[in-house]
Order: structure tokens, then C-alpha cells, then sequence
């Protein structure tokens, strides 16, 4: 296996610095980042990692802790399959979960459409909603450093939350200009 390369930030807050604690957690969550242990975090090395790793740093020295950013190698190969496996757990989770929202979706739009529901509030609102679903699935995947086997689960569970939606707007469609909305007269 190809040795890799990481980047390492350790630091340390005080305990009464909770709003600065839970802003880095978010950002480093939000990159993408895996912790090996206790304020030890890792994420692949690249520039935009570095630079966001910095950013971090910055922001944990002005909320009064210490930071520590290193470039490393781990000297066994099964560490850095270790460490692989760790971000495609993380990448997994976050993919079933995104799947089970789609899967609400689904029932959601099956609801609708049994219930006769073909209003245009109720288009809006699920294109917003396939919309936010959408935009999840990019966050996942600019995570997705490994690929991980269920992004793939994830995209064409994504596909099918937009078939169902452009067949529902379709019955919208139908169900209104069969009542005479939008016709010339």
C-alpha cells in the first residue's frame, strides 16, 4: 500500500470555553476531519485541508487554547488502514442516514399522492425539500475521501427522490388543468 500522508491538529481548550469547543468540533465535522482520540483529529493531506486545518488553529488560539498542526506518516501500513477505515465509517453513517431521509421523502410524496394532495404549495415544498437533500449529498461526498461503497446507495436513492418528484409535479400538472387552471379560454 502507498504510504500517506496526514494532517494532525491536537489542542486543548478549557472546559469553559464551550462555544469555542462546539464551533471547531462543528468545522472540523464539517471538513470531514476523524479524531484518532481526545482533541486529536486527522484528515488527508491537501492544501484546502491545510489551509482549513489552519483556520481551526486560529480560531482555537483566539478562544484562549493551544493548537498544534503537524504533517505526518504513520510507520505501519495497518495505521494508515486504520485510520482509512475510520473516515469510511464516519462517510457510511452519514450516507444511511442521508438514504433514510430519502426514504421519508419516498413515503412523503406516496403520501401526498394517495391523499390527492397535487397543490402547488405542496410541489414547493418538496422541490425545497429535494433541493436540501441534494445539497446534503454534495457536503457528503466533498467528505468522501475514500469512497466509500454506499455513496452509490446514496446517489440512487438521491435519483429516485427525483423521479418521484417529477412525476408528482406531473400529476400536479394533470389534476389542475383537468380542473381548467391554466388554460387559454
Amino acid at each position: 500500500m502507498q504510504e500517506r500522508s496526514w494532517l494532525v491538529l491536537a489542542f486543548s481548550l478549557s472546559r469553559t470555553q464551550s462555544s469555542v469547543r462546539v464551533s471547531v468540533w462543528r468545522k472540523l465535522k464539517k471538513c470531514g476531519a476523524v479524531t484518532l482520540c481526545q482533541s486529536l483529529w486527522v484528515l488527508p493531506d491537501s492544501p484546502g485541508h491545510q489551509q482549513e486545518l489552519s483556520l481551526i488553529s486560529e480560531e482555537i488560539l483566539d478562544g484562549g487554547g493551544t493548537a498544534h498542526c503537524a504533517r505526518a506518516g504513520f510507520i505501519e501500513s495497518r495505521s494508515d488502514d486504520e485510520i482509512v477505515s475510520l473516515f469510511n465509517v464516519a462517510r457510511d453513517c452519514e450516507y444511511r442516514e442521508f438514504i433514510d431521509n430519502c426514504q421519508e421523502f419516498f413515503s412523503e410524496i406516496d403520501k401526498e399522492t394517495k391523499n390527492g394532495n397535487f397543490t402547488y404549495i405542496e410541489l414547493e415544498e418538496n422541490e425545497a425539500r429535494c433541493g436540501r437533500l441534494s445539497d446534503w449529498l454534495e457536503r457528503i461526498v466533498t467528505r468522501d475521501f475514500f469512497s466509500v461503497a454506499s455513496r452509490s446507495d446514496a446517489e440512487a436513492a438521491l435519483d429516485e427522490c427525483r423521479r418521484l418528484l417529477t412525476e408528482f409535479a406531473a400529476s400536479i400538472y394533470r389534476e389542475n388543468t383537468e380542473a381548467g387552471f391554466g388554460e387559454e379560454r
